[in-house]
């Protein structure tokens, strides 16, 4: 009973993945050169799935379980190996579209080759009893060593994103790839959690295995959703590139001395930390009163190019100025204006409707200024004006 359990859990979660790795691998998308670190990034994913597939049906046709449990062990760690990889450079490539290249592909490639050939060595040539018991123990922590080592530059990479949409984009930017961290983290749980859980007792397996396809749904879904946001979540990206680099070249030349990135200080959060003269600080601080007090933060899609604009600055010292005076990132500097003058607009005008008061104060989305609001209230708008 419990086998045919373990082989009925094989054979859905088989069909699943392989009609998954066919659509990522094969399924039509758009042309066009914008989208193309999103084309890699699927067929990668579908890669890794086929790899997963291979895997689950060595174990279905060949149940390696039942021969000796050590060796499916090691198979499975081997698989895993390269799969860990896959999966991390293809969320990597929607974050940083030049993430894999030749060398780095190599690099990778040939260590899990190495891990492969190590493997297969130390188990032919180790005692038969440190084979079956030592050696899988000590392979898996170095497999979930390497795996906390990828998904930690994934976590780290996705962290940046999110800190330079926050510090350029005055709505929320970040809610277009937020369900990446989502996907890590449970990629983590299934992919670290793989050195262990591969040690579970045969008649459990299947409930490991199960378990696993709400995972591979929760892929599909996501993949399949961003590709109708990607876009415009792509649009947002290259444009804080685009500002990024526009004033790191611009900081340069007038002070060849010091650049942007050789004043960045936190590694995780790459909050530009730059040193301005004393009538820099006081012309930019003019600059903001004044776009303050002409309510220029209720132009809906405001980003921090377009007010470093208005306050005759650069991008870069506008988001050192805020990060450092207001400990804020643009994002939310901007979005404490508009609450506020949107508190001021209910009270003054409270037949005003909601929708009304989130458009004139220059949300773009009704369910943003909702939310925001009730974030840093407590109660949503319509409470909170009665």
């Amino acid at each position: 009973m419990e086998t045919t359990i373990y082989h009925y859990a094989l054979c859905v979660s088989l069909t699943l993945m392989l009609f998954f790795s066919y659509r990522f691998v094969f399924g039509r998308l758009p042309d066009s050169e914008l989208y193309r670190p999103y084309r890699q990034s699927r067929r990668l994913m579908g890669v890794a799935l086929l790899e997963l597939s291979a895997n689950y049906m060595v174990h279905f046709f060949v149940t390696p379980r039942a021969v000796c449990p050590a060796i499916a062990i090691l198979m499975n760690l081997c698989t895993y190996w390269l799969s860990v990889w896959l999966f991390g450079s293809a969320m990597m490539l929607l974050l940083d579209r030049e993430w894999v290249s030749r060398r780095r592909f190599i690099r990778h490639i040939v260590s899990w080759v190495a891990y492969c050939l190590i493997t297969l060595v130390l188990w032919l040539l180790l005692p038969s009893r440190v084979s079956l018991t030592a050696l899988p123990i000590v392979l898996a922590i170095v497999f979930m060593a390497y795996a906390v080592r990828v998904a930690r530059k994934v976590f780290l990479t996705f962290r940046r994103t999110i800190r330079r949409l926050d510090d350029y984009y005055s709505d929320d930017g970040a809610a277009y790839i937020r369900w990446m961290s989502v996907f890590t983290y449970w990629a983590v749980f299934f992919g670290a959690g793989q050195g262990v859980f591969t040690f579970v007792p045969d008649r459990y397996v299947y409930v490991w295995i199960i378990s696993a396809i709400p995972f591979y749904i929760y892929l599909y879904e996501s993949y399949s959703n961003y590709l109708l946001l990607y876009e415009k979540a792509a649009d947002i990206l290259d444009k804080s590139n685009d500002a990024d680099a526009a004033d790191e070249e611009q900081q340069t030349a007038q002070n060849p001395s010091q650049s942007v990135a050789d004043n960045v200080t936190d590694e995780q959060n790459a909050r530009p930390q730059l040193v301005m003269s004393h009538d820099q600080e006081a012309a930019l601080e003019r600059g903001i009163k004044e776009w303050i007090d002409k309510e220029g933060y209720t132009v809906g899609g405001l980003n921090i190019a377009d007010v470093a604009r208005a306050t005759a600055t650069n991008r870069t010292y506008l988001s050192a100025y805020i990060n450092t005076h207001y400990q804020m990132t643009f994002r939310e500097w901007v979005n404490m204006l508009r609450l506020d003058y949107a508190k001021r607009l209910m009270i003054d005008n409270p037949e005003l409707p909601v929708t009304e008061v989130a458009r004139l104060a220059g949300y773009l989305s009704l369910s943003y200024f909702t939310k925001t609001f009730k974030d840093a209230e407590g109660v949503t708008p319509g409470k909170w004006c009665r």
